[in-house]
């Protein structure tokens, strides 16, 4: 596994563990986060507001299927449950990374892709 592997495996494991810190501290001050379908969010504060309810919530059954990198770009696909109000879903991810090439390798772009699969 490459120096950047790890890196997004350690993002994803984040994700999955609700550890909201360790993805604060690895986001650049000018983030652009796109939820297809859904919202953008600009700015590292905006993306906090956003992640703060994800905060020690731990998410069933997280596995990444594939991490690819090339150069600062990163694409991770997998599938998650979370709870949602008393019941669970699944959903297949596929999310697009972008690193500051010469700011400490932040994230600068998160483009994420997802959808809700029946698992019965």
């Amino acid at each position: 596994m490459t120096k950047n592997q790890e890196f997004f495996q350690k993002v994803n494991e984040a994700f999955a563990s609700g550890d909201v810190d360790f993805l604060m501290e690895n986001l650049a001050e000018d983030i652009q986060w796109e939820m297809v379908g859904n919202q953008k969010i600009q700015g590292k504060e905006s993306v906090m507001e956003m992640l703060e309810p994800m905060r020690g919530v731990t998410l069933k059954d997280y596995v990444t299927n594939n991490i690819i990198t090339h150069g600062n770009v990163a694409v991770i696909e997998g599938k998650m449950t979370v709870p949602d109000d008393g019941k669970d879903k699944t959903y297949a991810f596929c999310d697009i990374y972008k690193l500051h090439k010469f700011k400490n390798g932040k994230i600068k772009e998160l483009t994420a892709f997802l959808i809700e699969v029946d698992e019965a």
